[in-house]
């Protein structure tokens, strides 16, 4: 996909340039910023999707129990909070991990 418009933040501050190949990095970026949706050239917008990895080959009832906890550690918290966002990315990531190990290992 490529970037349609420049993105930017409350303040005006250049995040990344109208051309833009949008990679994995750059999906970073806007979530840490707090940026839910892009407009990306012959598309109306997108929203900013779960990462692509690691996830993407669990069956859908390990990713329901990992949204699960995921929902009991952050019960009260503020999700739309850029610094949140990251932070609720890296968890699940992790126990995405986790769970890989656990069947690699038996």
């Amino acid at each position: 996909m490529i970037l349609g418009v420049d993105v930017k933040d409350l303040s005006g501050r250049m995040l990344l340039k109208s051309g833009t190949k949008i990679e994995e990095k750059h999906l970073k970026v806007l979530r840490t910023w707090g940026v839910t949706g892009v407009e990306v050239e012959g598309d109306d917008g997108i929203a900013v999707s779960e990462p692509e990895g690691e996830s993407g080959d669990l069956p859908p009832e390990v990713i329901a129990a990992i949204d699960s906890e995921l929902e009991k550690r952050f019960i009260g918290v503020d999700l739309s909070h850029p610094v949140m966002v990251a932070l609720v990315d890296a968890v699940k990531r992790d126990l995405v991990r986790q769970h890989l190990n656990e069947v690699a290992s038996g």
